[in-house]
């Protein structure tokens, strides 16, 4: 661990907290990159089931730029006034790729009565693999619920470019709240990266075979 976070202002970032909630009722021991900067606070995430998720809220600007590696614990009891002092740096402990901050492609847009049916569609085949294995009501063998996440459920194309999204995808979009009911996902690429935007958040995807670069 390094020094606190300094110059970080409690009131400025409080909008990340319902994030942070879902990420430690998931993973209590997960990182969080937090990025402050300008007028905009920035919270990204691996889930455990291996996607990066973020949110990005108003903020007033920061004394100086902020972007630093937090336990989302941590970071989330500093929130609520569990504890007075602010987190330690964990940079160390970050080990995910980042996706890019500008040039992206905007695709198309999905409904919230597309992706949701997709999702429930995903949970009963998931349901179904493990009774086939005998475990009814637990969850299929970890590569067997690997293949079913990682099946592309929905092909979004536009003028300029081309997407595939997987259920692991749709269902972190859903599982962390960020698509409300009725609302419409934004999709995008840039790079070797797809996006998934809604009202609340975003789910990041690397594309097959594109590895995993460190930022």
């Amino acid at each position: 661990m390094s020094a606190p976070l300094a110059g970080l202002d409690r009131a400025a970032v409080l909008e990340l907290a319902p994030l942070l909630r879902r990420v430690v009722g998931l993973d209590a021991a997960a990182i969080v990159r937090l990025r402050h900067r300008d007028e905009l606070a920035t919270a990204l995430v691996r889930l455990p089931f291996r996607v990066l998720v973020s949110r990005t809220v108003a903020a007033a600007p920061p004394p100086a730029p902020l972007d630093a590696a937090v336990g989302a614990r941590d970071l989330l009891d500093w929130l609520d006034g569990v504890r007075d002092e602010l987190p330690d740096r964990r940079d160390a402990d970050w080990r995910s790729g980042l996706p890019p901050a500008s040039g992206w492609t905007p695709v198309d847009s999905v409904p919230d009565s597309v992706v949701r049916p997709l999702v429930r569609q995903g949970a009963l085949a998931l349901k179904d693999a493990a009774a086939r294995e005998g475990v009814p009501g637990a969850q299929p063998r970890a590569e067997v619920a690997d293949a079913l996440l990682d099946s592309v459920v929905l092909t979004v194309s536009g003028d300029a470019a081309r997407a595939e999204i997987t259920l692991r995808a749709l269902s972190a979009l859903t599982r962390m709240g960020f698509l409300p009911r009725g609302g419409r996902a934004r999709v995008d690429t840039g790079g070797r990266w797809v996006r998934v935007v809604a009202e609340y958040g975003t789910v990041y995807l690397e594309r097959p075979g594109s590895g995993l670069q460190l930022a």
